[in-house]
């Protein structure tokens, strides 16, 4: 079920992580960013008006973007939650992220896809259903450890690499990019205390990245998203 406002803040309360308003502020720009991605038109203040003050925009929308944008209170709480907790990155942390994703928006949000699918425009072809769940337990142990061991550009680097190779194995059917953007947060935030969001107006570059599976580049989009989270000021007060 979708979080309202007052879940995700008594969330946020109890992991003592963040003060609300940076955590309300994070959420609004990765819910608008990672969303805008995907093809959702909410602006960023259409995003603020959803999450902080509850209100759908004047415009019409569909209902579905609503959801795409909403969902990320559970996800992010999530993920404040796990590294609260010390939990390590675990394939439960990734499908519950996208059982929060795409909660209302897909049959079955959190189980690895069935069948065959692909990704408009790409080159190259997901991994096959049948071998998803080897590749995932393959992959969030190799990440996991990256995730704990390496330091600074190392660990940049092996974030941007995981996250192409999350992208090139697709485990489930729709929310792959939201749900890998997710991780990213998850890794940045663990490791550096804020997140490593990427800006829907670099898309293109971001596509291309992955397309060429540019970990060097990648790193360094990330790496400029978390020096600019760690001397921003706040979005709102």
């Amino acid at each position: 079920m979708t979080w309202s406002r007052a879940q995700f803040l008594e969330a946020i309360s109890e992991t003592a992580i963040w003060t609300p308003d940076y955590a309300e502020d994070v959420l609004v720009r990765l819910a608008h960013n990672s969303s805008a991605i995907e093809g959702n038109t909410f602006t960023l203040s259409d995003t603020f008006s959803l999450l902080i003050d509850e209100r759908t925009p004047l415009t019409s929308k569909p209902v579905r973007e609503m959801y795409e944008v909403s969902n990320h209170r559970e996800a992010l709480a999530l993920i404040l939650m796990a590294i609260c907790d010390g939990a390590s990155l675990s394939e439960q942390l990734v499908q519950n992220l996208h059982a929060a994703l795409m909660d209302h928006l897909i049959n079955e949000p959190g189980s690895y896809k069935s069948s065959e699918n692909a990704v408009r425009g790409a080159s190259w072809v997901p991994t096959p259903p049948s071998l998803v769940p080897i590749r995932m337990r393959e992959w969030v142990s190799q990440v996991e450890w990256q995730t704990a061991n390496l330091e600074g550009e190392h660990l940049l680097e092996a974030i941007a690499r995981s996250h192409i190779d999350f992208e090139r194995i697709h485990p489930f059917a729709d929310g792959n990019g939201r749900t890998g953007r997710a991780i990213i947060a998850y890794q940045a935030i663990r490791r550096f205390g804020v997140p490593a969001i990427i800006e829907a107006t670099a898309r293109p570059q971001y596509l291309a990245l992955l397309e060429t599976q540019d970990a060097t580049g990648l790193a360094e989009m990330l790496a400029a998203s978390i020096a600019l989270e760690q001397t921003r000021p706040p979005l709102f007060a």
